[in-house]
Parts: C-alpha cells; structure tokens; sequence
C-alpha cells in the first residue's frame, strides 16, 4: 500500500514559516535538489520493498545532511520527518532533544541515509488517535 507523500511546496512553506518565526533567510538554495527529493520519495513510494521509515529518511535525510535551504535545515527536516510519519498514522517517539541529536549527527555527515532509516525505525510508534 502507498504510503501518504508530503506535496510539493509543503516543506518550503514550512522553512519559509520557520525563519519568520526564529530568523534566517527564507528560500532554496537551488530548486532541483528539492525536485530531486520529491522525485526519490516518488519512487521509493512506488516500490513494495520500501517501508514508513526509508520514506521518512528520504525526507529528513536529504533536508538535513544536503542543506537544501538557506537556512533551518535541520528543523525543517525533524519537521517534515514529523509531518511524513503523522501523514500515515506514526509519530517519532523520541524525545526532543534525543532528535535533535538524531538530526544533528545527519546534518554533520556522521550517519548514513540508510543508518538514518535504521535510527527512525527505531523511534517510529503509533499516533494516538483522537477522541471527540
């Protein structure tokens, strides 16, 4: 079954939301990477083999470690990973400062994509469900 893909033009909102909030300079620093990422997450999606957590590290991998923004990588990564996962009914259990760590060590090249697959795998649990 096809997983939930964020839509193009979310993530930049969310940068873009991001340094208005806590300052920075809003914007790509080119447009194909960001493309390129929705392309990956496109094709991932496509494949059978292709579980929740590689979809989400597509996301938060490519933010973080590429620094496809001018500025606010690293949260706008946790936030997409976040969103990703909440999109198809999981959440990081992690702690926030265990995911800022998480983050940081990706942003600083110290972990590979498929590692960073590995460590979400191992912080996805269910969403809680709401009650009217």
């Amino acid at each position: 079954m096809p997983f939930v893909l964020i839509q193009e033009g979310v993530i930049e909102a969310i940068q873009a939301e991001l340094v208005a909030e806590h300052g920075g300079r809003a914007g790509l620093r080119e447009l194909s990477p960001i493309r390129m990422m929705h392309a990956r997450a496109l094709a991932l999606n496509a494949s059978t083999s292709t579980d929740l957590a590689s979809l989400a590290a597509c996301y938060g991998y490519t933010l973080a470690h590429d620094q496809l923004f001018h500025d606010a990588n690293l949260s706008t990564g946790l936030i997409a990973t976040e969103l990703f996962l909440s999109l198809n009914g999981s959440r990081l259990g992690a702690d926030d400062t265990t995911c800022f760590l998480g983050f940081m060590v990706v942003g600083n090249g110290e972990l590979s994509a498929e590692a960073f697959a590995s460590w979400i795998r191992g912080h996805i649990t269910p969403q809680a469900m709401l009650t009217a």
